[in-house]
C-alpha cells in the first residue's frame, strides 16, 4: 500500500531544503560576484578559477566536508545541526554556490564594461551602474536561480550523509526514492522520479523563456 502522506512529506522537505539553500546561496553569489568581478585586487584571477573548478566537486565528498565541520567532534558540532534539515541545507549550499557564484560573474564580466562605457557619459556612480544591470537583466539571474534549484532538489549524496535519511525529518526525495527502491517498492520510487522529472521539464522550460525574452 503506497503511502501518500510520506510522499508528501518527502517533497515537502526536498522544496523546503532546496529553497532555502538556494536562496542563501543566490544572495551570497549576488554580492560576492559583483565584489569580485568589478574590482581589481590580488589574486583576482586565482579565485575565480578555484570558485570555477569548485563547481566539480563530487558531491558526495561535499556531504564528507560538511560532515567534518558539524559532527561533534568537528569545529561547528557544538551547533547540533547534524542529521536535521539545517545540516542538509548547509551542503546543499556548498554544492550549489560555486555553480551560480561562476555564472554571475561571468555575466558580469562580459556586461560591466559595456554598462560603464554607455552610462560614463551621463556621471552614473558604480552603484548605479550595478542597480542597472540587475534591472535590465533580470532574466540572467532568474536563470541562475533556477539552475541552482534544480540542481540542489536533484541532490542526493550530500543530504544522505548529513541528514541520514530520517523519516519525517530529513528523507527527502532522493533519499526516499534509494529507499523504497531497495525495498521493492517500485511504484513509490517511480511517483517521485516523476516528481523530479517533472521539476527539471518546468525548470528547463521556464528557463528557454527565459532565454528567448532575453533576445528580444
Amino acid at each position: 500500500m503506497i503511502n501518500y502522506q510520506k510522499i508528501f512529506e518527502a517533497i515537502s522537505i526536498s522544496l523546503h531544503v532546496s529553497i532555502l539553500s538556494t536562496l542563501f546561496a543566490f544572495l551570497l553569489s549576488l554580492f560576492l560576484g559583483y565584489l569580485i568581478a568589478i574590482n581589481k585586487f590580488f589574486l583576482k584571477k586565482t579565485i575565480i578559477a578555484c570558485l570555477a573548478s569548485l563547481t566539480s566537486i563530487p558531491p558526495v565528498c561535499a556531504g564528507l566536508i560538511v560532515y567534518l565541520l558539524i559532527s561533534r567532534s568537528g569545529p561547528l558540532g557544538w551547533m547540533e545541526i547534524l542529521y536535521t534539515p539545517s545540516a542538509m541545507i548547509i551542503a546543499q549550499f556548498f554544492i550549489i554556490f560555486p555553480i551560480m557564484i561562476t555564472l554571475i560573474i561571468n555575466y558580469i564580466e562580459d556586461e560591466y564594461p559595456r554598462f560603464r562605457q554607455e552610462l560614463n557619459s551621463y556621471g552614473a556612480s558604480k552603484r548605479d551602474l550595478i542597480f542597472l544591470m540587475i534591472v535590465n537583466k533580470k532574466n540572467i539571474y532568474f536563470t541562475v536561480l533556477l539552475i541552482g534549484f534544480g540542481r540542489a532538489i536533484s541532490e542526493y549524496g550530500a543530504a544522505a550523509i548529513v541528514g541520514g535519511s530520517i523519516d519525517h525529518v530529513t528523507r527527502n526525495m532522493t533519499s526516499m526514492i534509494a529507499l523504497e527502491t531497495s525495498k521493492g517498492n517500485i511504484i513509490v520510487g517511480v511517483i517521485l522520479g516523476l516528481v523530479l522529472i517533472s521539476l527539471s521539464l518546468t525548470i528547463s522550460f521556464v528557463m528557454s523563456i527565459m532565454k528567448k525574452k532575453d533576445h528580444v
